[in-house]
């Protein structure tokens, strides 16, 4: 509890020193231009990113062997979404197994191995799209023709892990090491049996999954540099559509990569750093990142709040129906 509070501390602090370096007080022109039609077309962004998000989900339990339609992952999508964001380094996304299990019967193995899945991944496909677009934008224009094809690498990167982890497996299922830095590395492969690295293994070995995963993993990043792109011409900072790119990819990035609660303070000072180096004042950008948090990471705590309340009130209802006993006794005293 006392590092959380000190993350949340530095977070804290880091978000003031941002806030008074722009003059916060002063950023009532910018906030101010921002209209209303385009805040709830930003906010309305928000639903298809989730939907997208159930869809993947869906591919990826599918493959797994259960069939889950996206509409019913929809409200435990929104929840692991606003848990990672909250959490430091999106740990809290986990809270998505309890309810997988309770309303899907997915396995606690493979709802852990779909969670490993999903975050390590979109977390490389977001890393490594940044990227290729810094060098689109900064590098030589003879390199951009190989760019593309350094970027299909990115469907290659789960196949390549799955063989180590599986040797790693193995090795933990025969180590009885007592060394202390080997024991957490040991207990979490060994977790289950191992069956949810085996379950991993299955998801990276297959290239079809990999393809639909970062096609649907790129669309929701989309959806959110679009946001970044609305909310810069609102308050007259124009950004090409790599520069709001770079400015989204960096930021998520650095604020996950920060572990601190919300990404509190690393992501806004990303990208505001990010716009001032596309010409943006200080003042701009910070409202820029302001505006981003008030319709983006606000909505999708509302979203995960009532997709955390549908989800209680469904189970309570399954925990309180009538047992298959009781049902049985019922139909026969009918007969």
């Amino acid at each position: 509890m006392r590092k959380l509070w000190l993350q949340v501390g530095i977070g804290v602090a880091l978000l003031a020193l941002l806030l008074g370096r722009a003059r916060v007080w002063d950023l009532s022109e910018e906030l101010g231009n921002f209209s209303a039609w385009a805040a709830l077309y930003v906010l309305l962004l928000n639903l298809p990113a989730i939907g997208l998000l159930a869809v993947r989900t869906h591919f990826v339990l599918r493959r797994l062997g259960y069939r889950v339609s996206p509409l019913s992952l929809a409200p435990v999508s929104a929840l692991g979404n606003v848990a990672a964001v909250v959490t430091p380094g999106a740990t809290g996304d986990i809270i998505r197994a309890p309810f997988l299990k309770g309303r899907h019967a997915v396995a606690y193995s493979d709802s852990f191995a779909t969670i490993v899945y999903e975050r390590t991944y979109s977390f490389c496909i977001l890393c490594l799209s940044t990227l290729l677009v810094v060098a689109w934008d900064l590098g030589p224009h003879v390199l951009r023709i190989a760019i593309p094809v350094v970027g299909l690498l990115v469907l290659a990167v789960p196949a390549l892990a799955a063989m180590p982890l599986l040797s790693l497996c193995a090795w933990a299922g025969k180590t009885q090491s007592t060394r202390l830095w080997q024991r957490p590395l040991l207990h979490a492969l060994n977790l289950g049996e191992g069956r949810w690295a085996q379950s991993l293994a299955t998801l990276a070995r297959d290239l079809r999954l990999s393809v639909i995963f970062v096609v649907l993993t790129i669309a929701i990043f989309a959806m959110m540099v679009l946001q970044v792109w609305i909310i810069s011409a609102e308050v007259a900072v124009r950004l090409s559509a790599g520069e709001a790119c770079i400015a989204l990819g960096a930021s998520v990035a650095a604020g996950i990569a920060s572990f601190l609660p919300l990404g509190l303070g690393v992501l806004d000072w990303t990208m505001t750093a990010v716009i001032q180096q596309a010409g943006a004042t200080a003042a701009s950008a910070t409202s820029v990142a302001i505006l981003y948090r008030a319709t983006n990471s606000l909505p999708a705590g509302l979203l995960g709040v009532l997709g955390y309340a549908y989800l209680v009130i469904r189970l309570r209802r399954v925990e309180t129906g009538p047992s298959p006993e009781s049902a049985a006794a019922g139909a026969t005293d009918t007969t």
